[in-house]
């Protein structure tokens, strides 16, 4: 695989709050630059990253109900139509694990298929948080996705911390067999995205390895730069 075919299944990503809009701004460059599938930004982004654009191509996801998924499915539906209003082309959004790992499946299907609804055409992602569900609960809430007509399912939210040796907290990065689990069971049917602190081109081989479709990392510009 070369730069250019990896940057065609790399999504570029700002998800935290300290960064300003000249970040925004650089992020729409390097995308432009090294031919990334989209670019990943909270809503509030979405007029400086038209402004930027100005008119040139580029598939712009707005990340919703993030980073925790707790809204219902009623305010994750409005937040997708403003979104989508305010040039958005993809959707993803946090997935609601509280229902998730409380076995509320009903609800689980409430929130997908309000999502759905809400999406209409655009390609809509839903993140699950891997590294706390239990193989069936992944199972579960994937076969969900696959009849809700989800488009993509993502690995990981990519911001969560565990205590080292030491007791500081390092990042939880999603780990090839966290992608092997959500391929098996979505079964072809929906596309995966691994995401959560991919900060290397190693990790990223493994992760594609292991049969993700598509990567998202704050870091892709780095990779693709030094892919070859």
């Amino acid at each position: 695989m070369t730069a250019k075919e990896l940057g065609r299944i790399m999504g570029g990503r700002i998800l935290e709050s300290y960064y300003d809009y000249a970040h925004v701004s650089n992020l729409v460059y390097e995308a432009l630059d090294l031919g990334f599938e989209c670019i990943q930004v909270f809503p509030n982004m979405l007029p400086k990253v038209k402004e930027v654009l100005n008119g040139r191509d580029l598939e712009v996801c707005a990340v919703v109900s993030y980073p925790h998924g707790i809204f219902l499915p009623e305010q994750k539906a409005f937040e997708i139509k403003d979104a989508i209003g305010a040039g958005a082309t993809q959707i993803e959004f946090a997935v609601h694990n509280i229902n998730v790992r409380s076995g509320n499946w009903e609800l689980v299907h409430d929130e997908f298929r309000a999502c759905r609804q809400a999406a209409g055409s655009c390609v809509l992602k839903a993140i699950l948080e891997c590294e706390w569900l239990t193989d069936e609960m992944i199972c579960k809430v994937c076969e969900i996705a696959v009849e809700e007509k989800i488009d993509r399912v993502c690995t990981s939210i990519g911001v969560y911390t565990r205590p080292d040796e030491n007791k500081n907290d390092m990042l939880i990065g999603v780990e090839p067999e966290d992608v092997r689990k959500v391929k098996a069971a979505v079964q072809g049917k929906v596309k995966v995205v691994a995401q959560g602190n991919i900060d290397s081109i190693s990790k990223c081989r493994e992760l594609l390895g292991a049969g993700a479709d598509y990567i998202s990392s704050e870091y892709a510009a780095d990779i693709l730069r030094n892919w070859e």
